[in-house]
């Protein structure tokens, strides 16, 4: 418990810690890499599994990120696809302040469930 990984890619830093309850991947930076699924989904696949396993909430922390680009958002989608048709709780939370971030986050809103495992959260 309490273990914190940091994976790095340009200038793009993903931080996976776990404690008690839920296991949290914190991005800050910028995802510029053109083709990004082959840094992110190891990491996401990883974290998804870990929550899985553990009956844990899986937090996805973008508030911190300065930037993505469109390619980076497709790994992520996955992610919510599978979270949807399976038992994984999942929560995203964004910056609706940050004008690029509420546009695209807001759009996930779609994978969001009635039972809330899969959370889209916009915190000002």
């Amino acid at each position: 418990m309490g273990e914190t990984k940091l994976f790095i890619n340009d200038l793009l830093r993903i931080e996976v810690s776990e404690d008690t309850d839920c296991i949290k991947v914190k991005w800050t930076g910028k995802s510029i890499n053109r083709r990004p699924s082959t840094f992110i989904t190891p990491i996401l696949v990883n974290a998804v599994n870990r929550s899985s396993d553990c009956n844990k909430r899986l937090i996805l922390d973008f508030r911190k990120l300065d930037y993505m680009n469109s390619s980076t958002i497709t790994p992520i989608i996955k992610v919510l696809e599978r979270a949807k048709r399976g038992t994984n709780h999942i929560t995203v939370l964004y910056q609706e302040s940050l004008r690029w971030q509420d546009l695209t986050f807001s759009a996930l809103e779609i994978f969001q469930t009635k039972d809330q495992r899969v959370e889209i959260k916009g915190s000002l």
